[in-house]
């Protein structure tokens, strides 16, 4: 699936950040952890990894943070190359806007001439880095973790509205990156994780229990052991 919108988004500055993929639809069978759609898996093998980045300082924290899923996909190997040619093509275009990917082999139905990763440009190297591991866990055919059918989140949905939704992030995006939970036979379904990488953060006022999760800058227990199931 291509991204249904690059909006840029305007939320309060103690939210995190929405990134712009459409939840896929697939189906359920049992691993350890994670949320992944099994019909966009990468082949074992070779992918290719361009990057396009404006400098030094954000192509090592990009490096870094694909090796760290690296270390837990042995099926794979990432080759980088700072080109715009690539089977995953991560670029920071100003012209672009939020943090997104499609997931997995989608890559392949994307023009070559245009990025398949979008990272939107950031001094703070925390944030840049997990934003990161997210949208590659994305590359990787993994999905929100916040939308496993399993969760355990008491979502108070008008304040889920009240606090994302805005004009240049309307309802149905709210809905469709939050709230919705993807069904279907080919769908990953496992034991919930809120500590995954692939969870968004946000405060406690949006849920009826007042839990929030914080955010997460590095590969939890569980987002290993389904990137290790996957692509062992």
């Amino acid at each position: 699936m291509r991204l249904t919108s690059q909006h840029s988004v305007n939320l309060p500055s103690n939210l995190s950040p929405i990134d712009h993929e459409p939840p896929a639809s697939a189906g359920t069978s049992r691993v350890k952890r994670g949320l992944a759609d099994n019909r966009k898996l990468w082949p074992p093998g070779v992918i290719t990894v361009s990057l396009d980045l404006k400098d030094q300082k954000s192509t090592a924290l990009a490096v870094d943070a694909i090796q760290e899923w690296a270390h837990n996909t042995p099926a794979l190997q990432f080759r980088i190359v700072r080109s715009r040619e690539g089977d995953i093509r991560i670029c920071d275009d100003e012209s672009l806007k939020g943090n997104w990917s499609v997931i997995g082999t989608d890559a392949g139905n994307i023009p070559l001439n245009e990025p398949t990763l979008h990272l939107e440009r950031n001094d703070d190297s925390k944030t840049f880095r997990a934003t990161v591991l997210h949208e590659f866990g994305h590359a990787l055919g993994l999905l929100h973790e916040h939308q496993n059918p399993e969760h355990t989140i008491n979502w108070n949905k008008p304040a889920v509205y009240k606090a994302y939704a805005s004009d240049h992030f309307p309802r149905e995006l709210v809905y469709s990156q939050i709230l919705e939970l993807p069904v279907g036979d080919r769908l990953e379904v496992t034991r919930y994780d809120s500590r995954s990488v692939m969870h968004y953060a946000y405060p406690g006022y949006v849920t009826h229990d007042a839990k929030g999760v914080d955010t997460q800058h590095w590969l939890s227990d569980g987002d290993k052991a389904i990137a290790r199931r996957l692509y062992s």
